[in-house]
């Protein structure tokens, strides 16, 4: 999916955060900051003032950590009990960068997807079906208006 990532017009095609977040982990330039676990099953952050510092703006990811570990969150990664600043998600491997594809906000996979249905009243639907007749009517009169007016 191609979307328009600042008002400016620029034509980079937006990456969400998980996607953001994968080619930052994955970057083995940023490998002594923050890196894939040895299983590759999570990440660890090894050096939390550069990664604000340094790494994160480079991906567009802010500068703030706890703004960070709270995006984490919010997409449902989870700190792996350990000493480090450790993170995982089942939806985000080394290797599989597809994965991050599945990966929703946590409300957002908490919906049904009849929560994504937009249903109209059937008064509404009324209103709608009058106010086009009306807008129908007003267009067919100003027609033979402009009509009458031709064969004068």
């Amino acid at each position: 999916m191609v979307r328009d990532n600042n008002p400016g017009g620029s034509s980079r095609p937006y990456r969400s955060f998980p996607t953001r977040l994968y080619e930052m982990v994955n970057d083995p330039l940023t490998d002594s900051v923050i890196s894939w676990s040895e299983s590759g099953k999570s990440f660890i952050v090894w050096n939390q003032s550069e990664l604000c510092s340094e790494v994160l703006p480079k991906f567009s990811l802010g500068k703030v950590f706890s703004n960070f570990t709270f995006k984490l969150d919010t997409f449902g990664f989870r700190k792996v009990e350990s000493d480090q600043w450790e993170y995982a998600n089942d939806d985000f491997e080394r290797g599989k960068p597809e994965l991050t594809e599945e990966i929703q906000k946590r409300f957002l996979a908490s919906l049904s997807p009849e929560a994504f249905v937009f249903k109209r009243s059937a008064e509404d639907a009324r209103v709608i079906e009058r106010t086009r007749a009306l807008q129908m009517a007003m267009k067919e009169r100003a027609l033979a208006k402009n009509l009458s007016n031709l064969t004068l």
